[in-house]
């Protein structure tokens, strides 16, 4: 008798977890089939930084002012640039991020000026040896560096000849102010001086 009810306990326990497990079967999966489909990481995650195209220029706006080099902790950041011909600001000719040192504390985001830092949303770095960790940020934008370059060259022109030609303006107002003024008050500086 017992062995009955042994058998039939069991049989139970295996009917209880075959519902469980056929009921999981039909479902939809909730894992991602890495690597043939790639999930959208969300706007926390946080991973290497990356040069974040400004709207207005059509490329990143990194001015080389080394303020995410000095506030970087780990320091992994490296920055250089060259003010171009033409220009008033400087452009980055180099900007690299040793990932391995990287902290992911996210200071670089907050400090820089331009807002053109921001965190990669790639999730499956991987490498043999340290330098597969050395990113250069500017490599993506380097096809398209002088056009950008020459946009802004323009740019500033217009700039330039906007504010002279406000100064001309100005300086011509205030030519004509003081003639106004002079010829009101009637003053005639032609005029002899009275003999004393």
């Amino acid at each position: 008798m017992d062995t009955l009810r042994q058998t039939l306990t069991g049989a139970w326990s295996l009917l209880v977890g075959m519902k469980v497990t056929l009921s999981h079967v039909l479902r939809k999966p909730v894992t991602s089939q890495y690597p043939r489909e790639r999930i959208e990481m969300t706007q926390a995650y946080r991973n290497v930084i990356r040069l974040i195209e400004i709207d207005e220029i059509g490329s990143h706006d990194c001015i080389d002012c080394q303020a995410c080099v000095r506030v970087c902790p780990s320091d992994c950041i490296k920055v250089e640039g060259e003010r171009p011909e033409g220009m008033r600001k400087k452009r980055a000719t180099l900007f690299e991020v040793e990932f391995a040192l990287c902290s992911e504390c996210g200071l670089c985001l907050d400090v820089c000026p331009t807002d053109t830092l921001g965190y990669s949303r790639e999730y499956d770095q991987a490498g043999f040896k340290r330098s597969d960790f050395l990113y250069d940020l500017l490599h993506e934008w380097a096809p398209m560096e002088e056009g950008v370059r020459e946009k802004l060259r323009a740019e500033e022109a217009v700039k330039a000849a906007a504010k002279k030609a406000a100064a001309e303006a100005k300086a011509a107002k205030a030519v004509t102010e003081a003639a106004a003024t002079e010829a009101a008050s009637g003053y005639d500086d032609t005029a002899e001086a009275p003999e004393a």
